[in-house]
């Protein structure tokens, strides 16, 4: 085998009875626009008895000073082909290539571009499955610099990422082979925690996950939970080995115990007999205690929260209850207790001791609400007028108070205007047995640019408007950009405005959405011909000049 003497990419292939995908997937290989002569590919075929091994050797044949085929006895997994493929790596970066799945055409090329940009030892590549899910939160767009201790990145623990070879060889990491799922987790995550910089390029189409008509995936056939909680537990000893206490052994610890803990518990939960469950929960408890520390318990969302307590203190029946009120939309109306906000779950009751512990939402609820439209936007004189509505979710609106806040761009600055509440009957919900009451929910403001400011003139500038909702002792606020109604329109309107001061200075106001914000933009005028012109047009101003003698 002649290959280039530093390849960009070396990708390895690892094949067991991969007919017919391994076709495609060679093909698109082939078809990747960095150039085949920037590759290395080595094939392993782990004792393929399908004709796998003669096609990879009819492509060697193809391709001599690309492709090597190594030829090994079946191993049971891809770990053992993939740390042959590595051993043979010869590459600047590897990318691994399973044998039924497919890259896109420029993949290799833009996330070569990647690495070299920002320095990175791994690049996540867009995913698309094909019959499978794959994560699609952690692909919004591309990132140069992945913070790992936020966000959904460390969610994606397949191994289709480019990664720096010399990263991996200097820690020597290597799949596991006495693994027969969770091996490409063990890699990445060791992968993840031994890198500088991690990129992702999430604007491009990059791998094609292919779930196979024959069920061939080995993670197809489903995992026992016993196996599961036992490599998730492994998985776990990796993370605290290479991480200090704190927010980011947290956050990756936190993940193991969401996917391979807390989503066991579902429908398939609710179906088993109660001996079934009984061991389900017997199986997980010591593993809860060990993983679930009181820093990630308080980090979960409630119904994580509540699994999590159940399995610690070893509740079957009640972990049932949880699950299926979970499962049937969360029911039971909020309790306003002291000025926060809590779930009412069959389990724990009201007056337990753990209720506020594990219940309380109002963090969570006031980082979405208040649930708010804008449905009139318009200028009367220096008043801007505003109607909509605005409340609180799972809040009732008897004593609810809104306010339009407008906030300095610059300084920081936030003036409020209390709204009138308007009798909004037909928002009032009902939802089983409970009714929330939104009766209140609608508003009126008169935003005056003459007295806004206690009194005197708003300042000129940028002001961002907000809106601010108080009820039961909770506030929470949400801006106005994205909550224009269908006819409010989503072009910022420009005229003059005279407001009080030196001579009654003239001013232009704007206001309208701009980059996911409602912008109002107060600014003096240059002249009262700029002034009468952004209200009435250039031509208008000029024929009114001809006629009154502006200075």
């Amino acid at each position: 085998m002649n290959v280039p003497r530093t390849p960009t990419v070396s990708i390895v292939v690892p094949v067991y009875n991969a007919m017919p995908y391994l076709e495609l997937t060679l093909q698109s290989i082939e078809q990747q626009t960095i150039g085949m002569e920037a590759l290395e590919i080595v094939a392993v075929d782990d004792g393929s008895t399908d004709g796998s091994g003669k096609l990879l050797d009819a492509w060697a044949e193809r391709y001599p000073r690309t492709m090597k085929v190594v030829h090994q006895e079946a191993s049971g997994g891809p770990s053992r082909p993939r740390n042959v493929g590595l051993e043979h790596a010869t590459g600047t970066y590897v990318f691994f290539v399973d044998g039924d799945d497919a890259l896109g055409p420029e993949a290799l090329e833009r996330l070569v571009a990647m690495a070299e940009k920002n320095g990175s030892d791994i690049v996540l590549a867009k995913l698309i499955g094909v019959g499978r899910r794959v994560p699609k939160q952690v692909f919004a767009q591309n990132v140069d610099k992945v913070d790992l201790s936020k966000g959904d990145a460390y969610y994606t623990l397949m191994p289709f990422k480019l990664f720096r070879r010399e990263m991996i060889e200097k820690h020597s990491i290597r799949f596991p082979e006495h693994m027969r799922i969770s091996e490409d987790q063990y890699f990445v995550a060791q992968a993840y925690l031994r890198s500088k910089v991690i990129s992702i390029v999430g604007d491009y189409d990059c791998y094609y996950v292919v779930k196979r008509g024959d069920e061939g995936n080995i993670t197809a056939h489903g995992i026992d939970f016993t196996v599961a909680l036992t490599q998730a537990d492994e998985m776990v000893g990796l993370v605290t080995g290479l991480t200090e206490p704190g927010s980011l052994r947290d956050h990756l610890v936190g993940r193991h115990v969401n996917v391979e803990m807390i989503r066991r518990f579902d429908q398939r939960f609710l179906d088993a007999d109660h001996d079934e469950q009984k061991r389900m929960v017997e199986l997980a408890r010591p593993y809860a205690r060990k993983w679930i520390s009181p820093a990630i318990l308080a980090k979960m969302p409630v119904h994580e929260k509540l699994v999590a307590h159940c399995l610690r203190e070893g509740l079957v029946d009640e972990l049932a209850e949880v699950v299926a009120w979970q499962l049937a939309g969360r029911p039971g109306k909020a309790l306003v207790r002291d000025g926060r906000l809590y779930a009412t779950p069959p389990f724990p009751a009201a007056d337990s001791p753990v209720f506020a512990e594990l219940c309380d939402i109002t963090s969570a609820m006031t980082g979405v609400s208040p649930r708010r439209r804008v449905d009139r936007l318009a200028w009367r004189g220096t008043v801007l007028e505003l109607a909509g509505y605005g409340y609180l979710d799972q809040v009732d609106t008897d004593d609810l108070v809104t306010e339009v806040v407008l906030k300095h761009a610059g300084t920081g600055r936030e003036v409020a205007v209390t709204a009138e509440q308007v009798p909004s009957p037909h928002l009032t919900v009902s939802r089983g047995k409970e009714v929330h009451d939104y009766g209140r929910a609608r508003f009126r403001a008169s935003v005056d640019l003459a007295t806004a400011d206690n009194g005197a003139p708003l300042p000129k500038g940028d002001w961002h408007l907000s809106l601010r909702c108080s009820a039961k002792g909770l506030t929470a606020s949400g801006g106005l950009g994205t909550a224009l109604g269908g006819k409010v329109s989503k072009r910022a309107d420009e005229h003059a405005v005279s407001l009080p001061g030196a001579g009654k200075k003239l001013h232009t106001v704007r206001v309208g959405p701009k980059e996911g914000k409602l912008l109002l933009q107060l600014r003096p005028a240059p002249s009262a011909v700029t002034a009468y012109a952004v209200s009435f047009g250039w031509k208008a101003a000029r024929a009114v000049k001809a006629r009154i003698n502006w200075k």
